[in-house]
């Protein structure tokens, strides 16, 4: 879908009674890839940073390849990186796995140095 501003996308938020909806979280990952959005939207995933069920849905987003090459996954790599640390150790084999990929903006940190505290 397209959505000129962030007062239309709002309206689909993606967390309907605690619960995420993937459809409607793939539309913010893709619409956090344009510049009018991504304040609001930073802003919108920054109170859910401790998350650990976004998180889950955020590296299915980053390893499945039905999402392969799709801005989707900038949004969840760049997202990630913005976890609370205590959440990342718990899927530290996701995040390892998300790691190696040879595609930079498919990871979420740009390179195994931003680790060290894993």
């Amino acid at each position: 879908m397209y959505y000129q501003n962030w007062s239309e996308l709002k309206k689909f938020n993606p967390v309907k009674d605690g619960k995420w909806d993937q459809e409607l979280l793939y539309e913010y990952l893709v619409s956090s890839c344009y510049k009018n959005f991504r304040q609001p939207l930073n802003d919108f995933f920054s109170s859910y940073q401790n998350d650990e069920a976004l998180a889950e849905l955020l590296f299915d987003f980053l390893l499945n390849e039905e999402y392969d090459g799709s801005e989707s996954q900038i949004g969840a790599a760049f997202y990630l990186s913005k976890f609370d640390k205590t959440i990342l150790k718990k899927k530290k084999d996701l995040l390892l796995q998300a790691q190696q990929n040879p595609v930079d903006w498919k990871r979420p940190f740009k390179d195994n140095s931003y680790l060290e505290w894993l």
